[in-house]
């Protein structure tokens, strides 16, 4: 036939899926989400576990698991003022507003690029997320309930893009870390070597966790639903600083006899266990687990909520 050219004419060149993958992150006009279907399909071939879930809970989110510490976002701290609208929130101590001013984000990766490319198309930069229900509940207390206030944090849509960047640049790695180790594949396959290969590749793309999270929501100025923090392995410097704030506001939380008493004792079980050079977490968990139902007895306290947060992380 006139003018048919043999695909023999040429030598076409068909890119493996770990070049695709490099190449498309390094694209930022592809989507995130394209990026992580892709990385799916490349870790359920070579038979990767922990980059296989780690994709999967990017493109589902993580309702009630813990996020990775890209996920953390920082903001400014307001109420919502049915008359005047959005305020600071106004914290006596700066400590407070602090630990007020971030929280982990869950939310899938799709409805996270959609509501970045919502807010750009209605020329809005900002996002309003609340906090979880039992942070929310000891802030209402103190700020004055009979206005009606709710707590949110306004996060910059640049807090959300920073994770988007944190998620291509991980699989960018991964995919540069396969290509080292002699991982390329064969347009979708993968011999067996390069699946062997692939295995003696070190993954620890999520491995920095920030803490169990409520399911999320964002509004592009609108509010939205995150945060609860329970991280399994405590920080010794955290704990510390813990019992120093315990000890700190021993008095402001104006306890009764039987829990101050209680309360008191485990100040001194976790100040122990901080000092010593190797540490029981069994006993640290069931004295912070004491620490905790005893501060969320009190009332729109701050210093008490405040705590109720680092113990959390």
């Amino acid at each position: 036939m006139a003018g048919f050219l043999s695909p023999r004419t040429y030598n076409f060149y068909v890119a493996s899926l770990i070049e695709e993958l490099q190449r498309d992150a390094l694209n930022s006009s592809v989507q995130v989400t394209g990026l992580l279907q892709k990385c799916l399909v490349v870790g359920s071939k070579l038979k990767i576990p922990e980059l296989t879930t780690w994709a999967r809970k990017e493109l589902d989110g993580y309702p009630q698991e813990p996020v990775p510490k890209y996920r953390e976002v920082y903001g400014f701290p307001q109420v919502l003022n049915p008359l005047r609208g959005y305020q600071p929130l106004q914290c006596q101590r700066a400590e407070h507003l602090r630990l007020f001013s971030s929280v982990p984000f869950n939310q899938p990766i799709g409805e996270l690029e959609h509501s970045l490319k919502r807010a750009e198309a209605s020329g809005s930069d900002g996002f309003h997320v609340s906090y979880s229900a039992e942070m929310e509940i000891a802030l209402r207390k103190a700020i004055r309930p009979s206005l009606g206030l709710t707590p949110s944090l306004l996060v910059n849509a640049s807090q959300f893009q920073k994770i988007l960047d944190a998620v291509r640049k991980s699989v960018l790695e991964w995919a540069l870390e396969l290509e080292a180790a002699g991982v390329k594949g064969d347009g979708m396959s993968f011999s067996a070597e390069e699946k062997k290969r692939a295995h003696s590749v070190t993954y620890n793309i999520a491995t920095n966790i920030y803490g169990n999270v409520e399911r999320s929501q964002v509004g592009v100025t609108g509010n939205g639903n995150v945060q609860h923090d329970a991280g399994p392995h405590p920080d010794m410097d955290d704990l510390r600083k813990i019992v120093a704030d315990l000890r700190d506001n021993l008095e402001e939380f104006k306890l009764q006899r039987a829990e101050r008493s209680e309360l008191e004792a485990d100040i001194q079980t976790l100040s122990a266990q901080a000092a010593s050079p190797r540490p029981k977490i069994s006993i640290i968990k069931e004295s912070l687990a004491s620490v905790r139902n005893i501060l969320e007895g009190i009332v729109g306290n701050l210093a008490a909520a405040a705590i109720l947060r680092q113990i959390g992380r």
